[in-house]
C-alpha cells in the first residue's frame, strides 16, 4: 500500500470517529442550547451543599429557640 493512501485512510477514519462523537454528544445533550445561565450553573456546582445548609441553619434555629423557650418555663415555678 502506498503511504499516500495511509494517510487518506487515517483522516478519513478520524472524521468518522469524530463524526461519530459529535452526533453522540447531540444526542445525549439534545440539539438545544443549555437551559437558564451558564454562569449560575457553575456557581450552584461550586456550593453544592448550599440549600441543604440553609435548611439546616433554620432547623438549628428553631432547635435553639425552642430549646431556650422549654428552660425558661422550666426555670419559672
Amino acid at each position: 500500500m502506498h503511504p499516500e493512501r495511509i494517510w487518506i485512510v487515517l483522516l478519513i477514519l478520524a472524521a468518522i470517529l469524530i463524526g461519530a462523537n459529535l452526533l453522540m454528544l447531540a444526542m445525549a445533550r439534545g440539539l438545544r442550547p443549555p437551559k437558564g445561565d451558564l454562569f449560575k450553573n457553575f456557581g450552584d456546582a461550586a456550593q453544592p451543599w448550599k440549600k441543604e445548609d440553609e435548611g439546616l441553619r433554620e432547623l438549628s434555629e428553631r432547635v435553639r429557640a425552642l430549646k431556650s423557650q422549654h428552660d425558661e418555663e422550666e426555670e419559672k415555678p
